[in-house]
């Protein structure tokens, strides 16, 4: 089984791609800001299943929670849809989701993009 996990340099990204490698039946590809796109899309076209936990806490603009949180969960989406790869998604999101700041506002369009993406496509999240 081939596991994506995007935020694979966080806290959480670190200990779960760990874990998972103790198992000899998974496939671990870690996205990170510094994975290509090249990469990243080739580990899209074959995945079984995805943790998206990465995102934007603390930017220096606010704008950056959009591209961070909404934007890159769409790419993801697409792209998943394009290689009509209908996994399961695990997505990490916020208690802020439920606030009406940009933060939380982000995060919950970005929920809002995976209830989408599972409703179209019967996939798991």
């Amino acid at each position: 089984m081939k596991i994506v996990v995007t935020g694979s340099n966080g806290f959480i990204g670190k200990n779960l791609c760990a874990t998972l490698r103790e198992h000899d039946q998974y496939e671990v590809c870690e996205v990170n800001r510094d994975t290509s796109e090249k990469d990243f899309q080739a580990y899209l076209s074959s995945a079984d299943f995805l943790f998206h936990l990465a995102g934007v806490n603390r930017p220096q603009k606010i704008s950056e929670f959009a591209v961070g949180n909404v934007d890159l969960t769409k790419l993801i989406v697409e792209t998943l849809q394009k290689f009509k790869r209908n996994i399961p998604i695990v997505l990490s999101s916020s208690a802020q989701a439920e606030q009406d700041n940009p933060y939380g506002k982000s995060k919950l369009e970005a929920e809002k993009v995976v209830q989408k993406y599972s409703e179209s496509t019967g996939a798991l999240h």
